[in-house]
């Protein structure tokens, strides 16, 4: 049709399973915008987690490979998969192969290099086992990174020119001034109260990172604002010690006043509710996209209040994941929280600039114009 541009990219997006996480997230608000692109797309993973039926909306083919927990594996069993992967590439003639984390990526990209066909990685973190990284590294004829301290990650592994491309944010899914009231309702959270929330994954680093953010908010709550609710949003491994800890301190405070609520679907709802949001990589640019107050803390540390005048300097930590400030600290976060809740004025003019920044940085149409950029120059070949 006149004034549709036709893309001969032909699209296999690779991740080990579908479960809610910022690399999974991303991948689907990729996906999506690729679609919208005219783009073929499919999606080959374990089909497990409960961002399956969000993918399986899209209408693109999704293949289940049972990817396993390691790159090693018994010479047959990892034969049998890559001959899996391979089959995809042919029978839906595919041109690059997008790789997000191992041991899927290693996976299909032997079975890319195999078919003589472009490998495209994007690097989400530094949490790789180092002998992983460095097999996808070799594996990858283009690699993409969502942080400025990754793209320094990845030349320490001999990646001279890594490209910069943060995650995208559909901003039509963080609508500003979106209601919360059926949510503050179902979680008996009285309109007058001042809410914080806390959004990640409740395993590994950031686990005790939300035990720390729990114990801060308990100081707030018995010396400061009396009025404050707590809304903790993820899930993991970690979770029951999380809803322990939540248990112990409401009865210290003789109240109950935190929410523990596991993996959300609807999490812009939960974002829309908050005063301020507590987070870090993907969680802070979606939070900056509902209109929030973020304050940053991850897996490598705190940097704490983000506003416009250090956001750059946030974004090149991005926002305490892949690198920080000073190591996480209830007292400092407490004392940022107090800061900035009982400053409603001052909440609510950054959660705007948070908006605004948002928009011009992190809009996913912008995003995904930069990614197929990466597609269309990036070649592949059956030696490398």
């Amino acid at each position: 049709m006149e004034g549709i541009k036709v893309y001969k990219e032909r699209i296999l997006l690779v991740v080990d399973a579908l479960y809610v996480g910022g690399t999974e997230t991303h991948v689907l608000t990729l996906a999506k915008e690729l679609i919208k692109n005219n783009i073929f797309v499919s999606i080959a993973a374990n089909k497990t987690g409960s961002l399956l039926n969000s993918f399986e909306a899209l209408n693109c083919p999704i293949y289940h490979i049972d990817f396993p927990r390691t790159i090693e594996l018994e010479k047959e069993h990892e034969v049998a998969l890559i001959d899996e992967l391979e089959k995809i590439i042919i029978s839906e003639n595919i041109s690059h192969v997008h790789l997000h984390q191992t041991p899927s990526g290693y996976l299909a990209g032997k079975a890319a290099k195999n078919r003589g066909v472009a490998t495209v990685l994007t690097i989400h973190g530094t949490y790789y086992p180092n002998h992983e990284i460095r097999e996808l590294l070799k594996l990858s004829d283009a690699v993409i990174c969502v942080s400025p301290p990754l793209c320094d990650y990845v030349k320490s592994f001999g990646i001279e020119s890594p490209y910069l491309v943060p995650n995208g944010i559909n901003l039509e899914e963080y609508p500003l001034n979106a209601s919360a009231e059926q949510i503050k309702n179902e979680l008996n959270i009285p309109e007058d109260s001042i809410i914080v929330l806390y959004a990640s994954r409740i395993a590994w680093a950031k686990a005790h990172v939300c035990s720390t953010f729990l114990r801060a908010c308990k100081d707030l709550k018995l010396k400061a604002i009396p009025n404050l609710h707590v809304v903790v949003v993820g899930g993991g491994n970690e979770l029951s010690n999380i809803q322990f800890l939540a248990q112990m301190i409401e009865e210290m405070c003789n109240d109950k006043f935190i929410h523990i609520v596991g993996e959300q679907l609807n999490i812009d709802a939960y974002y829309a509710m908050a005063d301020c949001i507590v987070g870090t990589g993907r969680v802070a640019l979606e939070g900056m996209a509902s209109g929030k107050q973020i304050i940053a803390v991850g897996n490598h540390g705190y940097f704490g209040i983000v506003n416009d005048s250090n956001f750059e300097e946030a974004w090149i930590h991005y926002f305490g994941d892949h690198g920080s400030k000073v190591a996480c600290s209830r007292h400092m976060l407490r004392d940022d929280l107090k800061k900035l809740l009982l400053n409603k004025e001052e909440l609510k003019l950054n959660g705007i600039k948070s908006r605004k920044i948002a928009e011009e940085r992190f809009n996913i149409q912008t995003i995904a114009q930069r990614i197929l950029e990466i597609y269309s120059t990036t070649k592949g070949g059956l030696s490398k």
